[in-house]
């Protein structure tokens, strides 16, 4: 017999009911059974193992996110060092500067042609546009929209190059940034003891050296390099425009001998103080003198109120530094 009848009766009222099955299939089902029973556990342990990779996988992701996040942290940390050092190493050229230790920034000469014997700098052109604060905080609903003027000197268009930004992993940067500030740490303590050794002896010249704001306002037109307010044309300008209220308190940064008190061309009443070491100051377009030629002044002291005379577009102070004659960026000389 190779097939099998299987017969179903429901009830009395419902048709018998019968299935054939070879007799093969059934001497085989429990091979059958078997094997259905180890694929369904192979594919549970499989299924079993997917779920648990998935689990593995949003934890590691989750690490990743969060390492990620303090990596950044880190980064943001280790800028923020490095601003700091350049703000040290802003305040170390400063320093020497003003003490006339070795390592200051050299100044470049002015163009031929220079009205006033002005000279230039190795100071970015700055444009009449430039607007920062000068001085202590002034009242910024009196600031005055900004005067501008002095003499100016011509040059030549230049084109300029740009550059561009670098596309370095987050991580890289940390290290090459962790690895500079290590360097730096060492040479940054080496040079701060050269500055101070160099400071001994030096009390009197750091008392006849320009080192504050000669007044409060709001910077107009920087040193360098800018498109005249006057002309339109690409002009030198040898110092810093200052702008504020008319009267605002001009101040001498350090002390020194008042040299010339009068009218100057285009900078209209002005003031030169001579602060010796080759150090000259002056302050032009101001409104009235308040010392006169040949007075001593002191750091601090109130020599002139802020005014618009002369070539000018509105109340400012025209601030310029020479050392030895030659015109340099007033900036170097202010600390904030």
């Amino acid at each position: 017999m190779s097939r099998l009848t299987v017969i179903v009766v429901p009830d009395e009222a419902t048709a018998v009911r019968r299935y054939s099955v070879p007799r093969r299939l059934i001497e085989r089902g429990p091979w059958i059974a078997l094997v259905a029973a180890i694929l369904v556990f192979a594919g549970s342990i499989d299924y079993v193992r997917l779920r648990l990779g998935a689990v593995d996988l949003g934890r590691l992701r989750q690490q990743a996110a969060q390492h990620s996040a303090e990596l950044d942290t880190l980064a943001g940390a280790l800028a923020s060092l490095e601003d700091e050092f350049e703000r040290l190493w802003e305040f170390e050229r400063k320093v020497r500067v003003i003490a006339d230790l070795p390592g200051t920034m050299v100044e470049a000469e002015v163009p031929e042609g220079s009205t006033a014997g002005l000279g230039g700098g190795q100071e970015a052109p700055a444009s009449s546009a430039t607007a920062s604060r000068a001085g202590p905080p002034a009242d910024p609903e009196s600031r005055t929209a900004g005067g501008q003027g002095g003499p100016e000197v011509l040059e030549a268009p230049a084109h300029q190059g740009a550059s561009l930004p670098l596309d370095e992993a987050v991580l890289a940067r940390t290290r090459d940034g962790i690895r500079r500030l290590a360097i730096r740490t060492t040479t940054q303590s080496t040079s701060f003891e050269d500055v101070i050794e160099g400071l001994e002896g030096k009390r009197h010249r750091l008392a006849s050296t320009p080192s504050i704001w000669p007044t409060q306002g709001w910077v107009t037109s920087g040193y360098g390099y800018r498109t005249s307010p006057f002309t339109g044309r690409r002009t030198f300008h040898a110092g810093l425009d200052i702008a504020s209220d008319f009267g605002t308190s001009v101040i001498a940064p350090a002390r020194g001998r008042v040299i010339f008190a009068g009218r100057k061309g285009p900078l209209g009443k002005t003031i030169m103080i001579d602060h010796g070491f080759g150090l000259r100051t002056s302050f032009g377009h101001t409104a009235e003198f308040h010392v006169k030629r040949g007075q001593e002044v002191e750091r601090g002291q109130r020599i002139a109120s802020v005014g618009s005379t002369g070539r000018s577009t509105g109340p400012h102070l025209h601030y310029a530094v020479e050392v030895r004659g030659r015109s340099v960026n007033p900036s170097n000389y202010i600390f904030e």
